[in-house]
């Protein structure tokens, strides 16, 4: 009896071993930054990370507010020599007007979205996960009343019903590290 009950904790201590490590691979967060959250803290690498993401962020704004500028350049040079009024005025519109505003303002979402990764506020919430699969490859994990959009599949890593704590980025929601 003794030699079983060895062996089934033998056989947990491995599985768990095994999710901790499918959490780490899904996440991206190894034991430091795992201790670093628990203490509230980030951890170097992970202001790192952050940090450089963002940067890659307002990067991408600011080739949207060149695409926004370019379309407008070219709706007024179009717009002054088109043929009729009416054209003139749907290429002032549409290429002058509107085409800035929606990549202009693509623009500053993802300058918005960057500052709020860089503020850097720790946040935690501890509960029964759910995976919900929402065809297509999309997927959340419910956790506590918040929910998670993932990247990848995270049905083989999170047991149903089981207690959780996720470690995330307050502004953007973004996991940063998982405790079992």
């Amino acid at each position: 009896m003794v030699d079983v009950l060895d062996q089934l904790y033998l056989i947990s201590g491995t599985v768990k071993k095994m999710d901790e490590r499918r959490l780490r691979r899904l996440f991206h967060f190894n034991q430091d930054d795992l201790a670093a959250n628990r203490r509230g803290r980030f951890s170097e690498r992970q202001i790192t990370r952050l940090e450089a993401e963002a940067k890659k962020e307002r990067e991408s704004a600011a080739i949207l507010f060149v695409i926004a500028a370019a379309g407008m350049a070219v709706g007024i040079g179009i717009g002054s020599i088109a043929p009729t009024l009416l054209s003139r005025i749907a290429m002032y519109v549409f290429m002058g007007a509107l085409w800035p505003l929606i990549w202009a303002g693509k623009g500053i979402q993802i300058i918005l979205a960057a500052n709020a990764r860089q503020e850097r506020g720790l946040w935690f919430v501890k509960g029964q996960v759910r995976v919900v699969h929402h065809g297509e490859g999309g997927y959340t994990i419910k956790v506590g009343g918040f929910e998670f959009d993932v990247d990848g599949n995270p049905s083989g890593v999170f047991v149903e019903g089981d207690e959780y704590t996720i470690y995330y980025v307050q502004g953007t929601e973004e996991i940063l590290s998982v405790d079992y």
